[in-house]
């Protein structure tokens, strides 16, 4: 019984310390934005009151990268990155070699961006070269749809009127929602050549 309540105990221990040295890993930092009818304005980094102020809250990661933000208005409510053109009330970041994963979500589960609707990709992948700059961008689109002959239907005709546009490049020069970050890629913030 003794060796029981001791391994619950241990186990317990290693979690809570496991979760206490990941919260050091990362910090927090809020900038405060200011938004319009088609996008939001970033107004200063780092500031310490939120009250009554938009704002976006930067997670950043134990390596110096961002790993998300979440933007809100002055009521603290989640709130989207301008006009809806990219972007969602939380942008979250990925990284492995030489790419940039950034995905929009509209809250913590829930993809932000459905092509049917909006036609906004929901996540771009930035494949980097060695040097950190942006060599190409990735769009990914989601769509959903119900499987009937109808709405199949539907579904090819709205993707034949966007079929010319199929192999255009992005207009992006940056990644997105490093506009308003700090951590970026440590402090470095890629750009397309």
């Amino acid at each position: 019984m003794k060796r029981t309540i001791f391994l619950v105990f241990m186990i317990l221990f290693l979690i809570t310390s496991t979760g206490f040295m990941q919260s050091k890993d990362q910090s927090i930092k809020f900038h405060k934005i200011e938004i319009t009818a088609s996008s939001i304005n970033l107004v200063k980094f780092n500031i310490a009151d939120t009250s009554n102020t938009a704002f976006v809250q930067e997670t950043i990661d134990g390596n110096g990268r961002t790993k998300e933000l979440k933007f809100y208005n002055s009521r603290h409510q989640s709130t989207y990155t301008g006009s809806g053109f990219y972007g969602g009330p939380i942008i979250r970041y990925n990284y492995s070699n030489n790419t940039i994963v950034e995905t929009f979500y509209s809250d913590e589960n829930q993809i932000a961006n459905d092509f049917k609707t909006s036609e906004v990709p929901y996540r771009f992948i930035y494949h980097l070269d060695d040097a950190k700059n942006i060599k190409s961008i990735e769009k990914k689109y989601i769509m959903e749809f119900e499987w009937t002959l109808e709405s199949l239907n539907e579904t090819v005709k709205h993707l034949e009127v966007y079929k010319k546009y199929a192999f255009e490049g992005s207009e992006l020069k940056d990644v997105f929602g490093y506009n308003y970050a700090v951590g970026k890629l440590n402090g470095i913030s890629p750009m397309k050549k």
